[in-house]
């Protein structure tokens, strides 16, 4: 059982034997069922359709448009998979990470969500609305310009991601954690009530704080 470890927050490894994976054509179209297999390559520009992927590699395989229903990932890693302009109508993932992954304005609604981790991943332009956060979910170097947040963000740990005119609409933020990233001309500070921030971003973000709370900042 393997972990990584940001500032106390442990996010469990996916299990996924890559050496042993048989190699299998990525099919998305329908209804699919994933086990134990390395999906490598493949264009499915635009395709429809919903499943479960488990114990599995899914690597730069092109999503691009894509209409998924549903996507269960346990124990699944993805890597260089590009989900720009996809829909992701419910996604639970569990022990499960993303990695290097193009999600250019991706749609997607995480219905439930433990030890999931993503990294250097670009969600510019991006819809993401999170429903239920069961533990550890970290976000590590990645980009949110003009994203819009919404849902509880609870327990949602931020590494060196930056934000650019980002749009939060929380309903829960407590334990959320922003510190260490860049936060700049973001709106909807104020639905984030009990997330973490520096002294510095504090600073930074006290005009848009006041102008949210209808404060005229004179001089």
């Amino acid at each position: 059982m393997e972990f990584r470890d940001f500032d106390g927050v442990k996010v469990r490894r996916p299990s996924v034997e890559r050496d042993g994976l048989a190699s299998e054509e990525a099919l998305f179209r329908g209804d699919f069922d994933f086990d134990s297999v390395h999906l490598d390559g493949g264009g499915h520009d635009g395709v429809r359709g919903g499943g479960e992927i488990t114990h599995s590699l899914v690597s730069d395989v092109n999503l691009a448009n894509a209409r998924l229903d549903r996507l269960a990932l346990s124990d699944v890693v993805f890597e260089g998979v590009d989900l720009s302009n996809a829909t992701i109508r419910e996604l639970t993932a569990r022990r499960a990470e993303i990695l290097g992954c193009r999600a250019i304005g991706l749609g997607v609604s995480i219905t439930s969500a433990s030890d999931l981790y993503v990294e250097n991943a670009r969600f510019d332009y991006a819809s993401v609305d999170v429903v239920r956060v069961k533990s550890a979910v970290v976000f590590s170097g990645c980009s949110f310009r003009e994203t819009v947040f919404s849902g509880d963000l609870s327990r949602l740990t931020f590494v060196d991601c930056q934000f650019t005119e980002t749009e939060f609409a929380a309903t829960g933020a407590v334990g959320c954690d922003l510190r260490g990233s860049r936060l700049s001309g973001v709106r909807g500070l104020l639905t984030l009530r009990g997330a973490k921030i520096t002294s510095e971003q504090a600073v930074s973000l006290a005009g848009i704080i006041a102008a949210e709370s209808g404060l005229s900042v004179i001089g």
